[in-house]
């Protein structure tokens, strides 16, 4: 009897088993799939890592993935004791893996110009462009490298094609092709005069104006002026509060009425054309800024420049003193452009009610560059009193081209000290009375 065969007995299956070995063979190849996913997973972690030996691992678990090649690469070339040749190694295989991809020839573009390979660098550089035209990024990179390589012309055309795409990068932008080239006139032309466009060229203005180059601030303000649009007032601001930071009241006023000829800056409908204060009347809301009239928060005083009980037209100016304080109260004030060596002659008329205190308010007229030049006050208004003229008569000085014209409480120094009640202010006018007689002024008093 033949109790085994030789040849193996082939028993069909029943249904139940083929199930059972078809999915023992999905989950195996569900454990590989999960498995692959989990290696790259851990080398996605490490390579978001700044450290060397982290992204050394993600690159020996996932030795395909770009990004970690990149980031090793960029790590090791900017280390302060850098490894130049692994990083550049890096770095291609980088390009290699992903060469649609913009950061990774860019990255490859640094790591050439550190050691030198101008060819290498503009070569990363142009298909970095190529591949993402709108980065301001990419554009900033170039710019640079071109600035480093003795390139200007080509520095300056790519600084222009950044501030199209972002004109965020102004002020960096405009600090590096003046450092290059010296010649601010340059930047403006080759850089700026092409885009036409007003709020960049003022950027320029604010930004060549804070670095002192007033001139070079100047002509390019003419310029963007000439044919612009209406802009914000904020956009001219920075200029012309360092025009009048240097006392430049000139031409701080030539910029005035620019604003104004452009409708930036709404004028004053006033007949009173010799007039030197801007909104004396206080017929429009002043704009706190520029040659119109300022004012700021101060405890216990409330500053109302729409009062309707004025001198005359529909509104004016009233002070009111809350809390009886002996302070220096500063209620409004204005830069008004002057003629130095000129005789200037001030009136407005005022009014009080209940103002306790021996020192009321009044007018003050100084000149912020030279004090002992130009430092005169009106007469003080206290108690209550009827729409009264006030005036004050001046000379300024031999260099006083700006005044700050104020309405003012000096702190009392006799009882009663504490100033309370209620001033009102309108019809302020500051006009020239002639060029002062040096020559009379000179002579001793009979």
């Amino acid at each position: 009897m033949q109790l085994f065969s030789i040849h193996p007995h082939e028993v069909p299956l029943r249904p139940g088993w083929r199930a059972t070995v078809f999915l023992l063979a999905l989950g195996l190849a569900g454990f590989v799939l999960s498995a692959e996913a989990l290696r790259v997973g851990v080398a996605e972690t490490l390579a978001a890592s700044a450290d060397v030996t982290e992204l050394r691992r993600a690159v020996s678990l996932d030795p395909a993935n770009a990004k970690s090649q990149r980031l090793l690469g960029a790590l090791l070339c900017t280390l302060e004791d850098p490894n130049l040749v692994e990083g550049l190694e890096h770095l291609r295989r980088a390009t290699e893996l992903s060469p649609n991809e913009a950061a990774n020839w860019s990255a490859l573009a640094s790591a050439c110009e550190l050691t030198g390979d101008r060819v290498c660098a503009d070569e990363a550089l142009e298909r970095a462009i190529r591949l993402a035209p709108m980065m301001p990024r990419n554009e900033w990179t170039l710019a640079n490298h071109f600035l480093v390589t003795d390139r200007t012309e080509q520095a300056l055309a790519h600084f222009q094609r950044l501030l199209k795409l972002d004109p965020g990068y102004d002020w960096q932008s405009f600090r590096l092709c003046l450092r290059a080239t010296g010649d601010p006139d340059l930047v403006f032309r080759k850089v700026l005069v092409p885009l036409g466009d007003t709020k960049l060229n003022l950027s320029y203005v604010n930004f060549l104006s804070a670095q002192g180059e007033m001139d070079a601030a100047r002509q390019a303000w003419a310029e963007s002026v000439a044919h612009a649009s209406p802009f914000p007032i904020s956009s001219a601001e920075p200029y012309l509060e360092r025009l009048l930071e240097l006392g430049q009241g000139r031409e701080a006023l030539g910029v005035w009425q620019d604003l104004e000829k452009l409708g930036v800056v709404a004028q004053p409908a006033s007949e009173d054309t010799d007039n030197l204060v801007f909104n004396g009347d206080f017929e429009q809301l002043p704009l706190n800024e520029g040659l119109d009239w300022r004012y700021s928060a101060a405890p216990y005083l409330s500053v109302d420049f729409a009062d309707a009980a004025p001198y005359h037209g529909k509104r004016c100016l009233r002070l009111d003193f809350t809390v009886g304080r002996n302070d220096e109260f500063v209620g409004a004030w204005q830069f008004v452009a002057v003629v130095p060596a000129q005789e200037y002659v001030l009136t407005a008329y005022v009014r009080s009610q209940n103002i306790r205190s021996d020192s009321g308010p009044r007018l003050r007229v100084l000149d912020p560059s030279c004090p002992s030049c130009v430092n005169v006050f009106s007469d003080t208004t206290v108690g209550t009193t009827p729409w009264h003229q006030v005036s004050l008569r001046f000379s300024t000085g031999p260099e006083t081209q700006l005044v700050i014209l104020s309405a003012v409480r000096l702190r009392s120094r006799t009882f009663p000290t504490e100033i309370t009640g209620t001033f009102w202010l309108d019809d302020v006018t500051l006009k020239a009375a002639g060029p002062v007689d040096r020559e009379a002024a000179s002579k001793p008093a009979p």
